[in-house]
């Protein structure tokens, strides 16, 4: 019955445009298999990373756009990934102008200057579309410290409850799993404050909890 589910949603996955879901569903997978044999130390030390990535976002990831072979590369390869790249370099600019408190939130949509058109870009494409296209740069242009610092916190917090959950070994590498998926795509694609999203991750979450007790009784009545 999982099959008949998981295959058709697998090949979905790899027959759509999207790269964000084909990459975050391999990375996916692959945690899988430390977070089954090593759960408590990898979820673990997933948690001092997503706190270091989230918070030290503005320093890493927007230098990136000025790296020539990066950059190079990245308009080979794929031309989104380029523009996220720009994208980002612009986004930093914006978070060093408010770093503390940040220009409000939802407010990605309206930066100054967000809606111009990067100057080599072959189609007229804008320097910030809606948003970053990464959560923790959203949270920071918008929300500024105080925002990053609790995002970060929330992640590290969930990763930590992972550690710490009585579930059976393959189901919490399942789970952790799907925190890898949802993460990857946070930081890769969807804006923060999109319903569909928001409402996809809780139910997600709900069916974890739901089916972590349904699988942790039946681990017990073996």
């Amino acid at each position: 019955a999982a099959m008949v589910l998981a295959a058709p949603t697998v090949a979905v996955i790899f027959l759509l445009v999207g790269d964000a879901a084909r990459i975050a569903f391999i990375l996916g997978v692959a945690a899988a298999v430390p977070l089954y044999f090593q759960r408590k130390w990898v979820a673990r030390a997933a948690a001092i990373a997503s706190l270091g990535f989230i918070l030290a976002a503005p320093l890493t990831l927007p230098p990136l756009a000025g790296i020539a072979p990066v950059r190079h590369d990245a308009r080979e390869v794929k031309f989104s990934a380029w523009h996220r790249l720009e994208i980002w370099s612009f986004v930093g600019g914006k978070i060093a102008q408010k770093p503390v408190l940040g220009w409000g939130l939802d407010s990605s949509r309206a930066i100054p200057g967000g809606n111009a058109p990067i100057p080599d870009a072959p189609n007229g494409q804008q320097w910030l579309p809606l948003h970053p296209h990464n959560a923790a740069l959203q949270l920071w242009l918008e929300l500024g410290a105080p925002g990053a610092l609790l995002f970060a916190f929330f992640v590290a917090r969930v990763w930590l409850a992972l550690a710490n959950a009585r579930w059976p070994p393959l189901y919490a590498a399942a789970a952790g799993s799907s925190l890898v998926t949802a993460l990857v795509v946070g930081f890769g694609s969807y804006g923060v404050w999109q319903e569909w999203w928001i409402a996809t991750e809780f139910l997600t979450l709900f069916a974890i909890l739901v089916i972590a007790r349904l699988s942790t009784a039946a681990a017990r009545n073996q």
